[in-house]
């Protein structure tokens, strides 16, 4: 079992790897994302430096990635609790890519991805329920911060899946903020390098 689990982690590094913000803002408007906007590789600063539909297609890709990260683990012949390698594989990869000297992306779209291909039900409403409170409240990070919130009791209320899974997937869950965590400092000192 060792060496399937291997193989499906470090390929879905490398899908995470794929820095796909990163390629559009180059080709699109020769803009390195790292030092634009809020300084991160991710589709949210795609949509605020290149376009919103520039940002919608990276989102994409972006949750392309987390989706076949899913499917690899699946040909291999992963299931719980090992697919979560693959989950975290894909994160880890798209947040640190090796191709951009791990200067990534903060992993939410890849994420959301993997955990369609896990429970597309659940993924599908939490996305209904982002929307939903980003038309109301119009701030992304609140629409965003309680939508993951909705994820591990839609989890467990409509799938009614057992607390074990619901525990990988809550650490699945605190990677991405430890993420945020992590850029925070320098995503403030690209935005006060910005506004000078």
């Amino acid at each position: 079992m060792l060496l399937p689990i291997v193989i499906a982690f470090t390929l879905s590094y490398f899908l995470g790897a794929i820095p796909f913000s990163y390629l559009i803002a180059k080709k699109v408007r020769n803009i390195d994302v790292r030092t634009a906007g809020e300084g991160n590789v991710g589709a949210r600063n795609v949509w605020h430096t290149v376009g919103k539909k520039h940002g919608i297609f990276a989102a994409l890709l972006d949750a392309g990635k987390g989706l076949a990260a899913f499917g690899t683990g699946k040909i291999l012949g992963l299931d719980f609790p090992w697919i979560w390698f693959c989950g975290l594989g894909v994160v880890l990869g798209h947040s640190f890519p090796v191709f951009l000297k791990g200067r990534g992306g903060k992993g939410v779209a890849c994420a959301f991805g993997f955990l369609l291909g896990m429970q597309p039900i659940v993924i599908l409403m939490a996305s209904v329920l982002l929307l939903l409170v980003y038309l109301t409240f119009k701030n992304f990070h609140v629409a965003l911060a309680i939508s993951m919130a909705s994820i591990p009791v839609f989890w467990k209320v409509f799938m009614k899946r057992s607390w074990k899974e619901l525990g990988f997937l809550a650490a699945f869950l605190i990677l991405l903020g430890l993420k945020r965590l992590i850029d925070e400092p320098y995503m403030k000192k690209i935005k006060q390098t910005s506004e000078w």
